[in-house]
C-alpha cells in the first residue's frame, strides 16, 4: 500500500488528487497541516510519496512550494491536473 502525504484533510483537493492519480490502488493518506510537514514526512521516510500543489489558476505558481521542493532534494515524478470549481451557496433567507 502506498503512503501519501498531502496538505489538508480528507475531502481536500489534495485528497481528491491522490485518489485520482492512484486510481485503483490502495493508498494510505497522511494528512498534514502545512506543505512543510509534507516534505518533513518525505524526508523522514523515503517510502512516503508527497503530493503538493505547485501551481493554480488563481494564484499562479506557488513559489514557496517550489522552494520547499528545491530545498528537499526530492524529484517530481508525476503531474496531475485537477479542475476546481467553487460555488457560493446560501439559504434563501440570507441577505446577499
Amino acid at each position: 500500500m502506498k503512503r501519501i502525504a498531502i496538505q489538508g484533510e480528507l475531502g481536500s483537493f489534495h485528497d481528491i488528487t491522490a485518489h485520482e492519480y492512484f486510481q485503483g490502488e490502495q493508498i494510505e493518506l497522511i494528512c498534514c497541516a502545512t506543505f512543510e510537514e509534507v516534505f518533513e514526512n518525505i524526508k523522514r521516510d523515503p517510502t512516503i510519496i508527497g503530493i503538493c500543489a505547485i501551481e493554480n489558476t488563481i494564484a499562479g505558481s506557488l513559489l514557496h512550494n517550489y522552494e520547499l521542493l528545491r530545498e528537499s532534494g526530492t524529484t517530481v515524478v508525476g503531474e496531475h491536473k485537477l479542475h476546481i470549481e467553487h460555488s457560493i451557496c446560501c439559504l434563501p433567507s440570507d441577505d446577499w
